[in-house]
C-alpha cells in the first residue's frame, strides 16, 4: 500500500484506520491549512509527517515538522498534529504501553 495514496484532503480532517490489532493500530490523518488532531489517553503513540508540513506534539514538547519528522507521547500524554499551510498526512501508531 502506498500511503501517499491514501490521502483524502477536504474542508474536514479524514481520518483512516488502516491497521488495528492488539499489537498495534495505524492511523493515517489527512489534514489541510490549519486542520488539527488530538489525542490523550491513549497508550504509546508515535506520529510521523509524511508529506506536507506542519507541527508535531507531545506534552510540551511541540516540534515543527516535515516529511520524515516522528514524536512520541507516552501513555495517557497529550498529544497531536497541525496542518500548516497546505495538505499534511501524517501516520499515527497506536501500540501497548510497557
Amino acid at each position: 500500500m502506498n500511503l501517499l495514496d491514501q490521502a483524502q484532503y477536504g474542508d474536514r480532517r479524514h481520518t483512516r484506520i488502516l491497521s488495528s490489532s492488539a499489537e498495534a493500530k495505524l492511523v493515517l490523518f489527512s489534514l489541510a491549512n490549519g486542520q488539527e488532531v488530538k489525542g490523550r489517553g491513549e497508550p504509546r503513540v508515535h506520529m510521523i509527517a509524511l508529506e506536507g508540513r506542519g507541527s508535531l506534539w507531545a506534552g510540551e514538547n511541540r516540534i515543527d515538522a516535515k516529511a520524515g519528522t516522528m514524536i512520541q507521547a507516552e501513555p495517557g500524554e497529550a498529544h497531536g498534529a497541525a496542518a500548516a499551510d497546505g495538505n499534511f498526512l501524517v501516520l499515527g501508531i497506536i501500540t501497548p504501553g510497557s
